[in-house]
């Protein structure tokens, strides 16, 4: 059983108006409301294993790694909040859920490791079948972290390709670039499914020899004895097209300043899945220099490119295109605050009749700083 839970954002769009800071999609007169559910979604794909045995420190660089079981500036709140308290999706005591997609694999696909869906080359940027749309900082400075609500569909997405929602903490030169990447994503290859899932990747080298999908290969260190938060977990519900309610994972990425670790978080402050270890880093033990929020497709040769966001363009607005809000970056001074629209950049390294972004800065108290971003993909996708 995987679990997420969401905040529900009760969006009613009737008009457009235009306030003194900037163009606002969202009638700001509409009454909203903002509460929490809680929902569940079956998934027996999860293994227990040791704390202390789980791949992450398999890598050579994890090798006298020790684990830090919490952020050392959320001590107070897991421990008064009893993060490790029993819940019915928990792992014993000293265990921690790692997805097995082997397990996935051969209950609908009786796939293997042939398909290599862990080695990064076939990820790469100089791929042609490989397309982001991103709002990206543009700050000469250090930041140490980022913030966001990813309004999250179930796609379309044949086998070997995915479509995936997602924050970016990035540092280094393209042949060195150091990345982290987590949020919503559909992937058939890796989960044997079209659900929608948490789903994280790194690198150290630009996708060149290191890095993988979630816990596919040594590096995330999963903390959280809770099977609805680990990586791989579904993300239930999906949101619909047209409905005038949105749900909202919520996403944070952070790094620990004394440990220098980034840290993931989804829901609040006190639910942490986990964390990237430095260790695995060159650039990004100093701290990110780019953050990144967007969607990204891949799709191998001879097949269309996949739907991204909710399958609709960004014209179609709140009630059918797919969206981020409450943007925030945790800057040079450690505080967290809003982005601002004159630091930030849109990039798209396709063609606008297959993805498009559509950002206009402050969205009204409930999203403040929000885009709109997507589109259906498909076989002409090439700037």
């Amino acid at each position: 059983m995987a679990l997420i839970l969401f905040l529900v954002l009760s969006l009613c769009i009737t008009c457009c108006r235009v306030d003194a800071r900037s163009k606002t999609l969202i009638d700001e007169q509409n009454q909203f409301t903002l509460s929490k559910s809680i929902m569940h979604s079956m998934d027996n794909n999860f293994d227990c294993v040791d704390i202390y045995k789980q791949p992450a420190l398999q890598h050579p660089l994890l090798k006298n790694h020790k684990i830090q079981l919490f952020p050392t500036f959320a001590k107070n709140v897991v421990r008064s909040r009893s993060s490790y308290g029993k819940t019915t999706d928990d792992c014993p005591l000293g265990k921690v859920p790692i997805y097995n997609r082997t397990r996935s694999h051969q209950t609908i696909t009786n796939s293997s490791s042939k398909l290599h869906i862990d080695d990064f080359r076939r990820y790469s940027q100089s791929s042609q079948r490989y397309h982001t749309v991103t709002l990206d900082t543009t700050q000469n400075m250090k930041i140490y972290g980022a913030y966001t609500g990813i309004v999250g569909y179930e796609l379309s997405v044949q086998a070997q390709q995915y479509s995936l929602s997602a924050i970016w903490v990035e540092s280094g030169s393209s042949s060195e670039l150091n990345s982290i990447k987590v949020g919503a994503g559909v992937f058939p290859t890796l989960y044997g499914d079209n659900q929608l899932r948490i789903t994280g990747q790194w690198t150290a080298d630009g996708y060149n020899q290191t890095g993988c999908f979630n816990s596919n290969c040594p590096g995330f260190v999963q903390v959280n004895r809770d099977k609805e938060y680990a990586l791989g977990s579904v993300i239930s519900p999906p949101n619909s097209i047209g409905a005038t309610q949105k749900l909202f994972a919520i996403f944070l990425i952070i790094q620990d300043r004394h440990s220098g670790h980034w840290w993931l978080y989804v829901e609040n402050e006190s639910k942490f899945v986990g964390y990237w270890p430095k260790d695995l880093f060159t650039h990004l033990k100093e701290g990110a220099s780019l953050i990144r929020f967007g969607g990204q497709t891949y799709s191998p040769p001879n097949k269309n490119i996949p739907p991204m966001g909710s399958g609709r363009f960004p014209k179609e607005k709140f009630t059918n295109s797919s969206f981020m809000a409450r943007l925030k970056i945790i800057d040079s001074q450690r505080n967290e605050i809003d982005v601002k629209p004159e630091d930030m950049k849109p990039y798209r390294d396709t063609s606008t009749n297959c993805y498009d972004l559509e950002y206009h800065g402050y969205e009204g108290p409930l999203y403040r700083q929000a885009f709109l971003y997507g589109g259906p993909g498909g076989p002409n996708c090439s700037k």
